[in-house]
């Protein structure tokens, strides 16, 4: 019978969630805005770049952002929501508002990342 990706590179799968999270630069609460990481195009490419990586130790067949012909809108962002549940994280999205001037506000998402024990 074969092993199972997640048990035959367990420690290979924690380190790429360890990078994910860490280029997201989560706040105290494990919070993101989605307009950060829009703005970003270098984190963004960092993301990108993990794809081989990715595919070496993840189940991918699922995940969009790796099916040929298949265009998405934000594949890094397809890649850490997918890849953080695989590995067991729970990712929540609610809509947020800030101010950026006087009577300018920005609509966008907020992301809370977190695992249960």
């Amino acid at each position: 019978m074969r092993i199972k990706l997640s048990e035959k590179y367990s420690d290979e799968r924690e380190e790429i969630c360890n990078k994910l999270i860490n280029m997201l630069n989560l706040d105290l609460e494990g919070c993101f805005l989605l307009s950060n990481i829009d703005k970003d195009i270098d984190k963004q490419n960092k993301i990108m770049e993990l794809k081989n990586d990715i595919k070496k130790y993840f189940a991918v067949s699922t995940i969009s952002s790796f099916k040929p012909n298949f265009n998405c809108k934000r594949p890094y962002l397809n890649i850490v929501r997918s890849i953080l549940r695989q590995q067991g994280y729970t990712f929540e999205g609610k809509d947020c508002e800030f101010k950026i001037e006087e009577n300018i506000y920005k609509r966008t998402i907020k992301y809370k990342i977190f695992r249960h024990k």
